[in-house]
């Protein structure tokens, strides 16, 4: 095995098995700093993550550089879309901002309950309460939207293409959303299919136009939607955070 095929099989077993542990060992710690009421966890939090997902971003870069892969063989180019497909990209494109919108709209319904959002407590206890945090996961949201597409669908379809040249487009899919949804393993079950079923749309969507721009440009979107989730009543209420005290990345 020659040292670029060595690298790419290094990285991707780092995504397999390192993300989703790491994953779930920092958001553990971040669930304890706030059951401890330690100030600026959520921000130290969110720009750990942020510096650790730039620099898988750019380990993934230079695997890609070791392949020779070219950049329309990870996604950088603009979409090239026929007649037929403009209505397949539109319409799915439509179904991911409308499944965005109604979330939104669910969990603003009842400002005296606790929001729902995918991953439930898991994930709201993470969503900001203040105007710096708010600015934090901006940030973060802005670089999930951008170094997850390009590492989980550029350079995960690029390898799995490589590995398995005929390897029709459904199953291609298949293995890549199931792939993201496990790498979500800090959210438990229902975040996990939530992010598998995204990930999946997101994947059909970038192996059809054949360019990460649109999906990373809706990944951007949806992220910050969580900016609109009220969190500051039920599970993710400060005081809740540090009454309760719960069991990807960074330190928080």
């Amino acid at each position: 095995m020659d040292f670029a095929n060595l690298a790419s099989l290094m990285l991707a077993a780092w995504l397999l098995l390192g993300e989703p542990l790491l994953g779930r060992w920092s958001h553990r710690r971040l669930l304890a700093a706030l059951a401890a009421g330690q100030p600026g966890a959520r921000l130290r939090f969110y720009r750990s993550w942020t510096g650790m997902a730039w620099a898988l971003a750019f380990v993934t870069a230079l695997v890609v550089l070791a392949q020779g892969w070219s950049p329309g063989e990870v996604g950088l180019r603009w979409p090239h879309i026929g007649d037929v497909g403009r209505g397949f990209v539109g319409g799915m494109t439509g179904a991911l901002i409308a499944g965005a919108a109604v979330g939104i709209v669910l969990s603003r319904r009842k400002r005296s309950a606790a929001p729902r959002v995918a991953g439930g407590d898991k994930v709201l206890r993470m969503l900001p309460h203040n105007r710096a945090e708010r600015w934090g996961f901006s940030a973060l949201a802005v670089t999930a939207g951008l170094t997850e597409e390009w590492i989980w669908r550029g350079f995960a379809a690029a390898a799995l293409h490589a590995a398995w040249p005929q390897l029709a487009m459904l199953p291609t899919v298949v293995v890549l959303a199931l792939a993201f949804g496990w790498a979500h393993f800090y959210q438990g079950l229902g975040g996990m299919l939530a992010t598998a079923l995204l990930g999946g749309l997101l994947a059909w969507l970038y192996l059809y136009s054949g360019s990460l721009l649109l999906p990373m440009l809706l990944h951007v979107l949806i992220d910050l939607r969580a900016l609109l989730v009220p969190v500051g009543t039920g599970a993710s209420n400060p005081q809740t955070d540090v009454q309760t005290s719960m069991h990807h990345r960074g330190n928080p």
